[in-house]
Parts: C-alpha cells; structure tokens; sequence
C-alpha cells in the first residue's frame, strides 16, 4: 500500500518535517519519519498515537499493547503501555482452560498453572475437577 502523508502532532511535530503512515501486508501500521534524504526513522503507528495523546515521546521501556490482541486496531481506547515483562507474559500467556463442574454444573476457568500436576490433569481428563472446594468435598462425598 503506498504511503500515506499525515500532519504531525507534538511531540512528533518538533523533531520531524514529515511522516507518512504505511500499512504492512498484515494490516499494521507504521510511520516513517523524515527529515531529510539522510535523516529518517519510523515506529509503529499505534506508539506515535499513545505519544501524541500523552502529548510526550514514550521511553524505551515503555511498550504498546493492543488491549484487544488485535494489532490492526490503533483506536487510542484499544491502545496501553506496558513494561516488557507485562507485555511478554501477555502475548505468552496459554489460554484458560474451560470446564464445567460436574456438581452444580457451573461453567468455570483455569489456567494452565492451575491444572499442573497429574492428579489434577486426570480430574480434568475424567472430567472430575470441581469449580470449588465446597462442590469438591460434596461430589467425592456423594460418589
């Protein structure tokens, strides 16, 4: 997609003459800077929106997260900072498991953290793990 020229806000507007915002093949946006031919440099589009909105550059320990987990959506509601850390254990973190208790039959969750061990993991299999403490003392007392 070509490139498209934007007007530049502060703090971007003090340190460049022009930007233009590029979409990648997969839908991201990125703005490249210049100054002139041998002065340019580019970030992600969705930094320049949380820098302007902050009305101040970001520091380098400060990442942009998609709330959403959709990197195409720049909203500036959509738009977060977090550390590095906070952002790896985001975009690491292996999804919920989903059960249902097979006492009172309410839908719940775990992490894959919380379903480590084997005798948990052969409750999940039999579909024996209990949404609590309560409902398990009742359904091992029942069965």
């Amino acid at each position: 997609m070509a490139n498209t020229k934007i007007t530049l806000e502060y703090p971007y507007k003090e340190d460049w003459k022009s930007g233009y915002v590029n979409i990648n093949p997969d839908g991201r946006a990125t703005l490249a800077l210049y100054n002139s031919h041998n002065d340019r440099s580019s970030t992600q589009y969705a930094r320049y929106l949380l820098a302007v909105h902050l009305k101040r550059y970001l520091n380098e320990d400060e990442h942009v997260d998609h709330i959403d987990g959709d990197k195409t959506n720049d909203d500036i509601d959509n738009l977060q900072i977090l550390t590095l850390a906070e952002n790896n254990r985001k975009t690491h973190k292996k999804p919920d498991v989903e059960l249902v208790c097979p006492m009172c039959k309410k839908h719940f969750t775990r992490t894959r953290t919380q379903l480590t061990g084997k005798c948990k993991q052969e409750k999940v299999k039999n579909g024996t793990l209990c949404c609590s403490r309560s409902c398990g003392s009742k359904y091992f007392h029942k069965t």
